[in-house]
């Protein structure tokens, strides 16, 4: 075992390290670093632009957590229904999920394309005025959302699928007998036995919403309209990579590994009663 954990030492744990490290620097990729202490933690804090971000995508992941639970849920259920469309079904559900992100980003520039776009098009052809979308400062965060949701909800979908399968169907069929519709049954069993699920489903999601910033990067929004899509993820890409200051970035993600882990701490104390393994 001994390579395999001195591999994942060295790509994963040093780079942590260093990371923590040069967050108490001035780092520039230019010079030596220098430790400049608390200095980037406390610019973080009193940066607009930082508490933008964090606002922004505190409100982009509960958004398409919630979202992604719920209609992943719901196309577990329908995935998991027997039919002569079953597997196309399946397919087309899943099929976003294995599209590359640079592929994802072209198609849906040319669908929210406000000069001749394909959902324009059909906006004016209702009578409807039509939309700037990722231009629009009151649209630009939604339609991420929505694309964000369209690319990893068949992921979720696929997992309450497996879910589903696991669930002994004499559960559902004794809950019958007893009197229950099958959407009682549903609500009062197949469900709270899917909360393991529902509990990876949103942990997975939500921490993946969290550090995001390749959609934005694709979507050319550059975290605008006015801030508008300044995912924290793009933030640190922004201000390691474009304006190379690798200290505060790195700061930043500290503060997004520290968000992240008590998130998930609360997460699992909240589930700690209500999640059943068998």
């Amino acid at each position: 075992m001994l390579p395999a954990l001195l591999i994942f030492a060295l790509f994963e744990y040093y780079p942590l390290l260093r990371v923590l490290y040069l967050s108490f620097t001035d780092a520039d990729l230019l010079k030596s670093p220098k430790w400049v202490g608390l200095a980037n933690y406390a610019r973080m804090l009193q940066n607009p632009e930082f508490l933008n971000s964090l606002v922004v995508t505190l409100g982009f992941a509960l958004a398409v957590t919630g979202l992604e639970v719920i209609l992943g849920m719901a196309l577990g259920f329908l995935m998991n229904r027997p039919g002569p469309f079953q597997g196309l079904v399946r397919g087309a559900v899943f099929a976003p999920v294995v599209v590359s992100l640079a592929a994802a980003g072209v198609i849906w520039l040319h669908l929210l394309n406000p000069t001749g776009g394909p959902l324009n098009g059909l906006l004016q052809f209702l009578g409807l005025p039509p939309s700037r979308w990722l231009q629009d400062p009151r649209t630009a965060l939604i339609s991420v959302i929505l694309i964000s949701l369209w690319k990893g909800v068949g992921l979720s979908a696929v997992l309450y699928l497996a879910g589903l399968q696991g669930i002994p169907k004499e559960l559902h069929e004794a809950a019958q007998v007893d009197g229950a519709t099958s959407f009682q049954a549903d609500r009062w069993v197949t469900i709270p036995l899917l909360a393991p699920i529902t509990l990876l489903v949103f942990f997975i999601s939500l921490v993946g919403t969290f550090q995001n910033y390749g959609l934005i990067l694709v979507l050319r929004t550059d975290g605008g309209p006015v801030g508008s899509t300044m995912l924290l993820g793009y933030y640190i890409y922004q201000n390691a990579f474009q304006y190379f200051q690798m200290g505060y970035a790195s700061a930043v993600s500290v503060f997004l590994f520290l968000l992240l882990a008590f998130l998930g701490w609360v997460q699992f104390k909240i589930s700690e009663g209500r999640v059943h393994y068998q």
